[in-house]
């Protein structure tokens, strides 16, 4: 019989220590790198996730996909990778509770159809006792099916949705969560009553801090001054004119009075956001023109806007 590792979900054997799935003993519930992963926080950095294979997998099924993705990581980028799932699949932000007060959910849900044309059923969810999560249960139910696949980018959360519906219907199994990425290795089914959850890899993405989201977001707010630079890891903005920007993100922001690489040129509409993938947005207030280093940026809405 076939067992695998609760916490990657390889098939566990005990014959070569160096392939994925090896276990001393075929008793124990997880392989020798999640046990150590679990209870020492080591990983190998050299796991990568197939995603082509990944999606080709999901999509020739007639199931159903959840795709997970945590608010600062929503981007055109991650929402590509949501609209490459061509089976039925709904949208899920997960970690809500940790969005601004202001950010309510219906307004949420109608900034994702008006920025990023999502048509799909969008859920928002989160670990916490005290928000009143969207269950994905109930959405098996309404769409007839009864397997769902569990995807998302890189530590949005699989792991811990699962975890936690485990516990609401008293099973006592844990699948393996963790802060580094690739956690999950290979598909790993759940059944809970008359439904199957598989849980899969998250999906390859250059997050700055993997444990982007711990608390409630507490924005940075700064007065810009003209000729002034922003740094923010490897990415540089050039103001000309004055603003009043509001930074969501993990990392520091570094001020500099000089002009270097900076030469793509953006125009800001009010109350719009320059996207950092993996990092966060910077929320500028007021219409304006930058110079950056970096070509081909985002830039969309705020998500409280009033017009959304």
């Amino acid at each position: 019989m076939i067992k695998k590792c609760i916490g990657c979900g390889s098939v566990l054997q005990t014959e070569d220590e160096s392939l994925r799935g090896y276990t001393p003993d075929l008793k124990k519930a997880y392989c020798k790198r999640c046990f150590r992963l679990k209870n020492y926080g080591e990983k190998k950095m050299d796991e990568k996730i197939d995603e082509k294979k990944l999606l080709n997998k999901v999509n020739k099924t007639r199931s159903i996909a959840f795709f997970l993705i945590d608010f600062l990581n929503i981007n055109r980028e991650t929402i590509a990778l949501f609209n490459k799932i061509k089976i039925s699949k709904v949208l899920v932000i997960s970690k809500s509770d940790l969005l601004r007060k202001e950010m309510k959910p219906e307004k949420i849900k109608l900034w994702l159809q008006k920025t990023y044309h999502v048509k799909d059923k969008i859920l928002l969810i989160s670990n916490k006792p005290n928000f009143k999560s969207n269950n994905p249960l109930k959405v098996l139910m309404e769409e007839g099916k009864k397997e769902a696949y569990i995807m998302g980018i890189t530590n949005a959360g699989k792991s811990t949705l699962l975890n936690k519906l485990m516990r609401e219907n008293n099973l006592k199994k844990e699948i393996l969560t963790s802060d580094k990425p690739n956690t999950t290795l290979d598909f790993i089914k759940i059944r809970i009553g008359e439904y199957t959850l598989i849980d899969t890899p998250g999906f390859p993405y250059e997050n700055d801090d993997l444990a982007l989201l711990k608390k409630e977001m507490k924005p940075t707010s700064l007065v810009i001054k003209p000729t002034t630079t922003l740094v923010i890891n490897d990415t540089r903005f050039y103001f000309e004119q004055g603003n009043k920007i509001v930074f969501y993100g993990s990392t520091k922001i570094n001020r500099e009075y000089n002009k270097e690489k900076e030469k793509y040129r953006y125009t800001i509409p009010k109350n719009h956001d320059i996207v950092l993938p993996g990092i966060g947005f910077l929320n500028i207030k007021e219409p304006c023109q930058i110079l950056a280093n970096k070509e081909d940026l985002e830039i969309r809405i705020d998500s409280s806007e009033d017009e959304v």
